[in-house]
C-alpha cells in the first residue's frame, strides 16, 4: 500500500514530511496547547505546593484536557490541513485518497487516535521512523500523511 501512495505522492511532485519537523511542529502544538490550558485554570495551577498535587490536579482536569487536545487537532487539521505548529514548519495532512485536507470525520479519528498515543509515551509516533512515508499510527488509522508545503 505505501508504494501505491508514495508513487501518487511523487506523480503530484508531493513530498513527504520530515521526522525532524513533525517532531518540532508536534513540540510546539503541545507547548500551545499546554500553555492555554494553564491559563484556562491558572487559580487551580496557581494554589499547586508540590508535585503530588499537580499530579492531582492534572488527573481532575484530564477530560478538560483531553477535549482540548481533541478539539484543537480536530479543527485545525479538518479545517486547515494543518496546526498551528505544521504551519510554522510548513508542512500539512492530507488525505491519501482525496490528497485534501482530511474530512471531519478522519481528522476526528487522527486527533483522537494521537492523543491516546501522547497518552501512552508517543509510542503511536514511533511508528513513523519505520514507515516509509513517516506516518505516525494516527496517521495510518485516519488513511493520512503528512507532507511538505508546495512553496
Amino acid at each position: 500500500m505505501s508504494e501505491k501512495i508514495i508513487e501518487i505522492l511523487d506523480r503530484e511532485e508531493l513530498k513527504v514530511a520530515s521526522l525532524t519537523k513533525r517532531i518540532i511542529s508536534m513540540t510546539v502544538d503541545d507547548f500551545l496547547i499546554s500553555f492555554l490550558i494553564v491559563i484556562a485554570f491558572y487559580d487551580q495551577f496557581k494554589m499547586v505546593k508540590s508535585y503530588e498535587e499537580m499530579i492531582i490536579l492534572t488527573d481532575k482536569l484530564f477530560f478538560f484536557i483531553f477535549l482540548a487536545y481533541t478539539l484543537y487537532h480536530w479543527l485545525f487539521i479538518a479545517l486547515y490541513g494543518k496546526t498551528l505548529g505544521k504551519m510554522i514548519v510548513k508542512i500539512r495532512c492530507i488525505d491519501v485518497n482525496t490528497l485534501d485536507n482530511p474530512s471531519l470525520f478522519k481528522a476526528l479519528i487522527r486527533s483522537i487516535v494521537r492523543n491516546f498515543d501522547e497518552m501512552f509515551f508517543y509510542l503511536g509516533m514511533l511508528y513513523a521512523v519505520v514507515d516509509p512515508l513517516n506516518r505516525a499510527f494516527h496517521d495510518l488509522i485516519s488513511g493520512c500523511v503528512v507532507i511538505e508545503e508546495k512553496e
